[in-house]
């Protein structure tokens, strides 16, 4: 026969001043010494900094209830039921538990007895101590969220983004780690350096990541730097609502949480000192876009690859069509092709509309943009002059079209309940409802296509609100390449005009020709035309 003590606390204060641990065994010694145990039968469980909610994690209480299970304990000695868990259904399983393998469960603070009335306390007290721990984080919480919303305060935290220090509940640029949060963007933006390559340069210059864990950098601690608005100014409170998984730890032994992004609505925005100008940082989002584009393990080269957008809404593939056998080689020939991919939905049924565009030839199409892009950046001060006459004028109003169609929307909305109404007044027939429905739901279609292209339209030109310095410099790097004696490589020209082009729009007229958009950089340079491509071989 043994007695088992069992003493907990949950905060890292309690651990290293050791009052409240110690107090908790000192009094359940008393207790096992007052049952008639000796020293010899005496066995605690000093659980130190554990939470009391998730009972299946703590190590002190699963070396307990194993032991318990085994026959080596008889009684369990504790201070109060909320040492035990502040969880009621933990609680009333471990009670179980240890009911069940024939322990006695003894508290110093409270008495407990198996009677109705005693096992019915015994609960109350177990739902008074849950409904105090959501009591305290729900206080503590509104506490929190007050000082950061009134007060501006930012909160204590492990460790404070690269680039800043926490100082006093706010956050100030450290300038020695800024300085290569500005290199990590230009490097990405402006020299398109891969993440594997930005962390090999940090390396190799000394730059040592915040948590100061190891030299290296992984390729999420960049990709974190450049995506978080944080270096433009923007700080981030109540963004993400944790959820500890039961039973679950890390391998580090803490409980393990899962994260989910609350409502943008919920969440508060604190101003703190930028480090970049937001159009920086929006060149790197388009350039993490393009780069997620030309993504993956491609058999062949494609210039203009996640690059073409159709009037339907839809991004090209790039794709190879099979030509001709050749009689002397016995080889059949492969034509680079780009296609839209509602030329052959993979959806089915009458409601599904395929895309009327053909699939075009890449090498006529890639040649055609190439060379309007070498034409327009060929003289520098005819750029110059256009691009200061372009950033000085407002821009079209997109929002304004896109308005119009909704109303053409609307409208046709409408007509539909008109056309649904006559059927049931017996003015039309059922053939007559069907045909003109059929009608409608094309140009709904087709509505609803040009809301697509204006939308397409309007995020592109947000992701690229550059200064007319921001586009010197990618046009610099541009003409530096082109200028080059040596013929350029498909990477080099790849380069360029992921640099000066965020889309290109596309639209099959009823003529047999394509009307092409360019829109980036140089969109309004660029303008639009119509060209007959080959199509599919």
């Amino acid at each position: 026969m043994k007695a088992g003590i069992y003493a907990r606390v949950s905060t890292g204060q309690q651990v290293e001043e050791g009052t409240s641990l110690d107090s908790q065994v000192k009094l359940c010694m008393n207790k096992a010494k007052q049952l008639g145990f000796s020293d010899e039968q005496i066995q605690v469980y000093r659980e130190e900094g554990m939470t009391g909610e998730d009972i299946d994690i703590r190590p002190a209480m699963t070396k307990l209830r194993h032991d318990v299970a085994d026959g080596i304990i008889t009684h369990i000695i504790i201070t109060h039921p909320d040492r035990l868990s502040r969880d009621m259904t933990d609680k009333l399983i471990v009670c179980r538990e240890f009911e069940k393998n024939g322990a006695e469960l003894i508290f110093t603070d409270t008495e407990f007895s198996k009677t109705p009335e005693g096992i019915l306390f015994f609960n109350i007290i177990s739902a008074i101590a849950a409904y105090e721990l959501a009591l305290i984080k729900k206080r503590t919480i509104r506490g929190r969220l007050q000082a950061v919303e009134k007060d501006k305060k930012i909160m204590p935290m492990r460790v404070a983004p690269y680039g800043y220090d926490w100082l006093e509940s706010k956050l100030v640029i450290n300038e020695q780690e800024a300085e290569f949060v500005r290199k990590i963007y230009r490097w990405y933006v402006f020299d398109n350096l891969t993440l594997r390559e930005i962390g090999e340069k940090l390396y190799k210059m000394g730059a040592i990541p915040k948590r100061k864990e190891s030299p290296n950098w992984s390729a999420s601690s960049i990709r974190r730097i450049l995506t978080s608005e944080i270096y433009i100014g923007k700080f981030y409170y109540n963004r993400r609502k944790t959820k500890k998984v039961r039973g679950e730890r890390t391998e580090t032994g803490k409980p393990k949480k899962t994260y989910e992004y609350r409502d943008e609505s919920d969440w508060i925005c604190i101003e703190v000192p930028a480090i970049i100008d937001p159009s920086l940082f929006d060149m790197a989002q388009v350039q993490k876009d393009k780069n997620t584009r030309r993504a993956g393990n491609v058999k062949y080269q494609y210039l203009l690859k996640g690059l073409i957008k159709c009037s339907c809404g839809r991004t090209w593939e790039a794709t190879a069509y099979s030509g001709r056998i050749n009689k002397e080689t016995g080889e059949r020939k492969k034509y680079l092709a780009y296609r839209c991919p509602n030329l052959a939905p993979k959806k089915y049924g009458p409601e599904v509309k395929k895309c009327i565009a053909p699939s075009i030839r890449a090498d006529e199409f890639e040649a055609y943009i190439w060379n309007l892009i070498v034409e327009t950046l060929s003289d520098p001060e005819d750029y110059r002059f256009q691009l200061k006459e372009n950033l000085d004028t407002n821009q079209h109003d997109f929002h304004t079209e896109i308005e119009k169609q909704k109303r053409r929307l609307h409208d046709k909305e409408k007509q539909k309940e008109k056309v649904k109404y006559m059927f049931l007044e017996d003015l039309i027939d059922q053939e007559a409802m069907k045909k003109d429905i059929e009608k409608l739901n094309r140009e709904l279609k087709e509505i609803e296509s040009e809301i697509k292209k204006y939308e397409t339209l309007i995020e592109t030109k947000k992701n690229n609100a550059l200064t007319k310095e921001r586009i010197e410099e990618m046009i610099k790097a541009a003409q530096k390449l082109l200028t080059s004696k040596d013929a350029l490589a498909f990477e080099e020209r790849r380069y360029i005009i992921e640099k000066l082009v965020d889309q290109i729009l596309i639209d099959y007229t009823k003529a047999g020709e394509f009307e092409v958009k360019i829109v980036g950089a140089l969109e309004e340079l660029f303008g639009s035309s119509s060209i007959r491509l080959k199509t599919q071989p």
